[in-house]
């Protein structure tokens, strides 16, 4: 499981950092990336939270770029959804995981689902 988790996540940041190398070449300011890999384990209470957390997103100028509710492992085991919100910054991402409106809706989160989620900054890869 750790492998995967760990592919999971190298796969996304080669994904994720091409995008923010080309922002950065042009001198526009990285991005911020909201990213969870979960099963959904109460789909009523999930559903709350989709309703209370989706406005809030665009309210922090963030856009969610993935949502897949049937991830399939190519390696090791998986969570069933994968979701990548992004963020104009990693500063932005922050302030909308820790927002008011956010904590309560992320209430919803955590009692229908089970995985992990993580915030990161879009960067390139090393040379």
């Amino acid at each position: 499981m750790k492998k995967l988790v760990v592919g999971a996540l190298a796969a996304l940041t080669t994904v994720v950092s091409q995008a923010a190398f080309a922002q950065n070449a042009t001198g526009a300011q990285t991005r911020g990336y909201m990213i969870g890999v979960y099963d959904i384990k109460d789909q009523a209470v999930f559903r709350q939270y989709i309703e209370a957390a989706t406005p809030i997103v665009s309210q922090y100028g963030g856009r969610v770029i993935v949502y897949n509710p049937n991830t399939t492992a190519i390696e090791g085991s998986s969570r069933s959804v994968i979701a990548i919100a992004e963020f104009p910054s990693l500063a932005e991402a922050q302030r909308y995981y820790n927002s008011p409106e956010y904590t309560a809706a992320k209430q919803f989160f955590l009692r229908s689902t089970e995985g992990f989620r993580i915030i990161t900054e879009g960067a390139s890869l090393p040379k």
